[in-house]
């Protein structure tokens, strides 16, 4: 029991020191890619959305957890522009057809990505790839096409994260806005009816990291510049990088607060030591009670051959007889008094055997009771018909 309560008390203060290890420990940089309007990591997009207003001052600005086709089905606003920034865009065809008829009424959506759907680069008749190449510096630089707006030095962030570029547009419906130093294009705008179509191969930059570096947030402003500044709505999805609106989770709501998280797992923890401790027994061990044996088996083994050794062979005859007759009274309700040709007629109705197999037995079970001696190939063809009889009647 004293060892018991030590390792008690060794497990409860390694406990408490491992919680206060983990509640003060740094929290690691997440670098997932996201742009979504409250990460404030590095590639979030908390920035990008609070300086909106900045850009559109008269724009009401609005966010959704909701697909393409559910938000603007049958809208029939005007000068608005739909947002859709993040590392991957997988919008289904009925998305696709609604954001086209959406841009064609005088709208305008701005795409960024890095992994676009089938369906959206197909129906827009383009396709991105990715440059690499092991032997170049260590950042990349971007700048835009037209002179007004060119920047003197170009824009330069990481190696490996502005590397995407279009490799195909089409070129009736395209501008270039913007391309890469090594001359790839980056950046189109297209026509489609009234509106039009900005689309974007890098999204990180709009990303937290992208504008506070350097001079980088000059770059974004006026990417986002092709948009009409009096714009009336700004529609900013979140669908695309966290889903539908609401938990999709029964635990999200505690993962999503420290505080919470650390409750969750006290009460987890709790709950098993609870189940640990229960475990041990409350009263003495309950000694097991082995069954009485089944000797019938061994009283006849016994009895069968104390019958073979004295080779009473008329004894196993009339006794095999006996149980035999009590099997005909106790099933066809026959009287086995006289072994007569009635006996023999009722028992072969009865039974289904026919009257020549109970004709038979009846007359080897007459000879065997009558018989002073009975051999031993005389009480096995009684046994072996008697078990027949048996056989034929379940």
């Amino acid at each position: 029991m004293k060892g018991y309560k030590i390792f008690l008390g060794l497990f409860i203060t390694l406990l408490v020191l491992y919680i206060i290890a983990e509640v003060n420990r740094p929290q690691p940089v997440n670098w997932t890619v996201t742009i979504s309007k409250a990460d404030k990591n590095p590639y979030g997009g908390y920035v990008l959305f609070n300086r909106l207003k900045d850009l559109f001052p008269y724009a009401n600005i609005q966010s959704y957890r909701k697909p393409a086709y559910n938000q603007l089905n049958n809208s029939f606003q005007e000068n608005t522009v739909y947002f859709l920034l993040g590392e991957s865009l997988p919008a289904s065809q009925n998305d696709v057809e609604e954001l086209l008829n959406y841009v064609t009424i005088g709208n305008y959506l701005f795409i960024s990505s890095t992994n676009f759907s089938k369906g959206l680069s197909d129906t827009l008749h383009f396709k991105t790839d990715m440059a690499f190449s092991a032997l170049s510096s260590d950042s990349t630089s971007i700048n835009f096409i037209d002179p007004a707006i060119k920047n003197k030095q170009d824009y330069t962030f990481k190696k490996m994260t502005l590397d995407e570029y279009f490799t195909k547009y089409d070129t009736a419906v395209t501008t270039v806005l913007g391309r890469t130093t090594r001359n790839r294009v980056n950046f189109i705008k297209m026509t489609v009816g009234d509106g039009a179509i900005f689309i974007h191969a890098n999204p990180l930059v709009f990303s937290n990291y992208f504008m506070l570096a350097n001079n980088n947030s000059s770059y974004t402003s006026t990417a986002l510049s092709y948009i009409p500044k009096d714009v009336d709505n700004i529609y900013w999805d979140e669908y695309y990088k966290l889903g539908p609106d609401g938990a999709t989770s029964p635990l999200r709501f505690f993962l999503s607060n420290d505080f919470l998280r650390w409750a969750l797992r006290l009460s987890i923890i709790g709950m098993l030591l609870y189940v640990l401790f229960e475990m041990k027994r409350r009263q003495r061990i309950i000694p097991v009670i082995v069954p009485l044996r089944n000797t019938t088996v061994d009283f006849i083994k016994t009895i069968a051959g104390v019958y073979f050794q004295q080779k009473d062979n008329s004894s196993i005859a009339l006794k095999k007889i006996t149980y035999f007759l009590e099997f005909i009274r106790n099933t066809y309700f026959i009287n086995t008094n006289h072994l007569n040709m009635e006996f023999i007629e009722t028992l072969s109705r009865k039974s289904g055997v026919s009257k020549t197999e109970t004709e038979g037995l009846v007359q080897l079970i007459y000879d065997a009771q009558n018989a002073k001696q009975v051999s031993d190939k005389y009480l096995l063809v009684l046994n072996n018909k008697i078990d027949q009889f048996y056989k034929q009647v379940q």
